[in-house]
């Protein structure tokens, strides 16, 4: 079977929308981390059982919206601190 040559791509058509992406500058993307108040966020290690993430993962499977583990365990360190009247 014969080798064919890579394609040749044609050179950008517009270097304007280029320019225009790039002098639009960015933020934070779509669903990043931002603490409630706007304010910085810090990283930290939480270890859990295995039957735990598993029931946790069961319990978002079932939700009809999808909703990220993430935001699960924040929200439910929030009402456990709201519950706890530390909110």
């Amino acid at each position: 079977m014969p080798i064919a040559r890579k394609p040749n791509r044609p050179a950008a058509t517009s270097a304007v929308d280029v320019d225009a992406l790039i002098n639009r500058g960015g933020g934070m993307p779509p669903g990043a981390a931002r603490s409630a108040e706007g304010g910085k966020t810090t990283s930290i290690l939480l270890r859990l059982p295995a039957e735990m993430v598993e029931r946790l993962d069961a319990a978002l499977k079932e939700r009809p919206v999808r909703l990220p583990r993430h935001t699960w365990i924040l929200e439910a360190i929030h009402e456990k601190l709201t519950r706890e009247g530390h909110a």
